[in-house]
């Protein structure tokens, strides 16, 4: 799981979190909306969502589609600050969040 999303796969579901993953497989597969609401409280909650979110043929895409829409704006923004080794730095950065595997 990690390898496919980057971190531990249950890290925000432990905090009763959903992340945008979860809220696509969610738009895929209704039944994954109770677990979201009770934010993954019951037992076996947390490896339900899991096991929906890999059968969802969309949801890794658009997250992914996602964050690297918001990376972009923040981008643009930074690139509108004068040269620095620090907005450089900041751009190297958003790149490494967006292209990394785990």
């Amino acid at each position: 799981a990690a390898n496919v999303l980057g971190k531990p796969a249950l890290a925000d579901m432990d905090l009763g979190l959903s992340t945008a993953p979860i809220l696509y497989a969610a738009q895929e597969f209704p039944e994954l909306r109770p677990l979201v609401m009770r934010r993954f409280k019951e037992k076996g909650d947390k490896e339900i969502a899991l096991e929906t979110l890999y059968k969802s043929d969309t949801a890794m895409d658009k997250a992914r589609n996602l964050a690297k829409f918001h990376a972009q704006r923040a981008i643009d923004a930074l690139l509108r600050l004068p040269q620095s080794n620090s907005r450089d730095a900041l751009v190297r950065l958003t790149h490494a969040v967006i292209t990394r595997k785990k």
